[in-house]
């Protein structure tokens, strides 16, 4: 990584450039470094990134992904329904009720012992006694299947049980010489309630373990996802809601690697980092262009 900033803060009238995503970017890991080195905050004299909570240029840098690799991954790498965890894992997204399902026996059960009834009756039991349940962070459907029953047993009757017939479909992907991502978030994103956005996140817990760590498609391929769609257009003066093809998008975000890689000698990124990105320079020029704020103001005290 360059030791300084290769762009200046970027104003309203240059937000939507390259210079200033390279700046966005640099400055954001520039803020981790500063961090976790022991410097004294202020860490940025950008009043946008140091208002506001921005997730980091590596998803696994993040602290719920730190959780997931240490306490879901690591433990488990080496198992073939390993996948089925982290679908589990990513619908919840939030450490407090994984750590409860962990320890009721839940989350690391075998995938084709799942009961929608137990894991539902956990989760409620948590919540019963005040706790937050669910990270805000992504946006589960369908959860109002069945009028007047509880969120965690809708989405472990419709979305996380039909997903085991997916199981031998799964497992062949993976256990290719050169399995692909594209490939495995085609496949989960079949079954009821998956968006491509959400296999993506499996698929990207994924890459940290064996099965898709070498995945021949880890630079070229990442699932298109609302928030990246609008950093592109942003980036290109489109409009907002102008849409993508897989091709295009993939190929956008390539460009941008290598931008990254050329101009901020950062070449550790994968091309789910790069959309992850600019799903967070979305936020960003809609902040310095006055469009809208985060829903989420940068605070130290939090653990998640």
């Amino acid at each position: 990584m360059r030791d300084s900033a290769p762009y200046p803060m970027p104003a309203a009238s240059n937000v939507c450039s390259m210079p200033a995503l390279l700046y966005f970017i640099w400055e954001r890991e520039a803020i981790r470094l500063a961090r976790e080195n022991g410097h004294a905050a202020p860490w940025t004299q950008d009043p946008v990134l140091g208002k506001y909570k921005f997730t980091n240029i590596r998803r696994r840098d993040d602290r719920v992904s730190q959780w997931v690799l240490q306490h879901v991954i690591e433990p488990n790498k080496n198992r073939n329904d390993l996948w089925f965890i982290l679908l589990i894992t990513r619908l919840i997204n939030w450490p407090p009720t994984l750590k409860r399902l962990i320890e009721d026996d839940i989350l690391f059960r075998p995938a084709l012992e799942f009961e929608p009834e137990e894991f539902s009756a956990s989760i409620e039991r948590f919540k019963s006694e005040g706790n937050k349940v669910y990270s805000g962070a992504y946006m589960v459907y369908p959860t109002k299947m069945d009028p007047g029953g509880v969120k965690s047993l809708a989405v472990a009757r419709h979305i996380i049980t039909p997903a085991l017939r997916l199981d031998e479909r799964i497992h062949k992907i993976l256990d290719r010489d050169e399995p692909s991502i594209g490939s495995f978030v085609n496949a989960l994103s079949s079954s009821f309630g998956i968006s491509t956005f959400m296999a993506g996140q499996v698929a990207a817990d994924l890459t940290y373990a064996p099965h898709l760590g070498y995945a021949a498609d880890l630079y070229t391929f990442a699932p298109i996802g609302p928030g990246s769609s609008r950093g592109l257009n942003y980036l290109l003066n489109r409009a907002p809601s102008a849409g993508w093809t897989q091709d295009n998008f993939n190929a956008a975000l390539i460009k941008i690697l290598n931008a990254v890689i050329d101009e901020l000698e950062i070449d550790d990124l994968t091309l789910h980092d790069v959309q992850n990105c600019m799903c967070e320079f979305s936020k960003y020029c809609r902040t310095v262009l006055g469009e809208g704020k985060p829903k989420t103001t940068y605070q130290t005290e939090r653990e998640f």
